[in-house]
């Protein structure tokens, strides 16, 4: 199995503490930072539509199976702290630049400078139109 990422977060987060537990928690903002060979993938993305940012907790323990003091396996639970730290953040796009590979959000819960791996156009019913 293969997986690059296609750039990385750049957040007020320099630490996963910092972090809300999830982005809709928090009021934070940040930029997803898009490698030129994907930003054509940006195109039609525009504020006020959602996407699910994919990105991977490279500073996550990954030996976790239970997490909250013992009483909850990780996979009930949304821990980056988890074998593969795969994760999933629904952000608000505030801006957009498929040229510069600049994507503006609001609601991160990653840390500063984590891959990221996808971008998801996020079909809410309320601000996407379906695709």
């Amino acid at each position: 199995m293969e997986c690059e990422p296609i750039g990385r977060a750049e957040t007020p987060f320099a630490a996963p503490d910092d972090a809300p537990r999830q982005g809709f928690l928090g009021d934070a903002t940040g930029t997803v930072h898009v490698d030129d060979p994907h930003r054509e993938g940006l195109t039609g993305l525009a504020a006020g539509h959602t996407v699910d940012v994919v990105w991977w907790a490279d500073d996550a323990d990954r030996s976790a199976l239970r997490v909250r003091g013992g009483d909850r396996g990780v996979f009930t639970t949304r821990s980056p702290s988890r074998p593969n730290p795969v994760c999933v953040t629904t952000c608000e796009v505030l801006a957009a630049n498929p040229e510069t590979g600049v994507v503006d959000v609001d609601g991160v819960d990653m840390v500063d400078g984590s891959p990221v791996v996808d971008l998801k156009y996020a079909l809410d019913g309320d601000r996407n139109e379906r695709a």
